[in-house]
């Protein structure tokens, strides 16, 4: 036996006469005339095969099948009304996840601040920030375990589409120490100084020392630390200068340090990396549009402290 054929308008029109209990009731709802209701509902009971009313003392009373055939109704409906609902969320970036690997500079203090901006906006999406080395990042990304990875790149990986960033270099300085007076630090400046810098594999560190090696410059010593919270706090206390990124100085600087932008740029760039040829959704698209704002703003700011 073929399957019945059923109209959206013939199911509306049997949902309403069930829910209001009258023809009339389901008219209103429909803004039709009464005819039209009574029409639908026996073109419906042909099409199924089944009577769904029947007429005592002038009411319409459901039959058995049709109090069975509501409750499948009204579960289809509900499903259909979840997925308009759905489509609505989607269709104004209420909805769906957003799955971040960030390298620790970003992931620890950068990102949670964009996260600060962009939550209130998309109050209902479901965010997952993750923080790993540069390399997992990567391998994060190819995977598709996340939409969006921030990483720094040893070479380029056609794996991944990326966009390049860059991080100019800062110089934190002692509240009163001569350099203060110059609008920008050189490496000729740091002769002399007391340097506070990051471990010998620290891709800041070693563009550093290549820096000072190529120059000749002879420092007065070095305090060799882990952590840029570390170098700030030192620097601080007036035991040295750093030479370290603009996010670490604006997260931990401050008070009693001073930060001038430091020449030549020592290549602290990251990238923003998303998977090759899987366009980003709509709410990835509106976070990378709030993290180049968060990061022209760095830049903007960078030394004005």
């Amino acid at each position: 036996m073929p399957k019945p054929y059923l109209s959206d308008r013939q199911i509306v029109a049997f949902k309403h006469v069930m829910e209001c209990g009258t023809v009339s009731g389901a008219a209103q709802r429909m803004l039709t005339a009464q005819p039209g209701v009574t029409r639908l509902l026996k073109q419906l009971e042909h099409d199924i095969g089944f009577n769904l009313f029947e007429r005592q003392r002038g009411r319409l009373v459901p039959t058995p099948e049709a109090r069975l055939f509501y409750r499948e109704v009204a579960r289809v409906w509900t499903g259909n009304e979840h997925l308009r609902d759905t489509a609505r969320r989607i269709r104004e970036r209420e909805v769906g996840g957003l799955r971040i690997s960030a390298m620790p500079l970003l992931g620890m203090v950068f990102i949670p601040d964009v996260l600060a901006d962009f939550v209130p906006a998309h109050p209902e999406a479901n965010i997952e920030l993750s923080t790993y080395r540069s390399e997992q990042v990567v391998e994060e990304v190819i995977t598709q375990r996340c939409d969006l990875g921030f990483a720094i790149l040893a070479e380029n990986d056609d794996r991944v589409d990326r966009e390049a960033f860059r991080l100019e270099s800062l110089c934190a300085l002692p509240a009163g120490h001569p350099l203060e007076a110059r609008e920008t630090v050189t490496p000729g400046d740091l002769a002399g100084e007391r340097l506070v810098c990051f471990e010998r594999h620290d891709p800041l560190r070693m563009a550093l020392d290549r820096l000072l090696e190529r120059e000749s410059i002879r420092l007065r010593q070095r305090l060799e630390v882990s952590l840029a919270l570390q170098a700030i706090r030192l620097v601080r206390h007036g035991l040295g200068v750093a030479i370290l990124d603009p996010i670490s100085a604006r997260a931990f600087g401050s008070n009693g340090v001073t930060l001038r932008p430091f020449s030549p740029h020592l290549g602290e760039d990251f990238a923003l990396l998303t998977p090759r040829d899987q366009p980003a959704s709509r709410l990835a698209q509106d976070f990378i549009g709030l993290f180049r704002r968060h990061h022209a703003d760095l830049s903007r700011t960078d030394g004005k402290r």
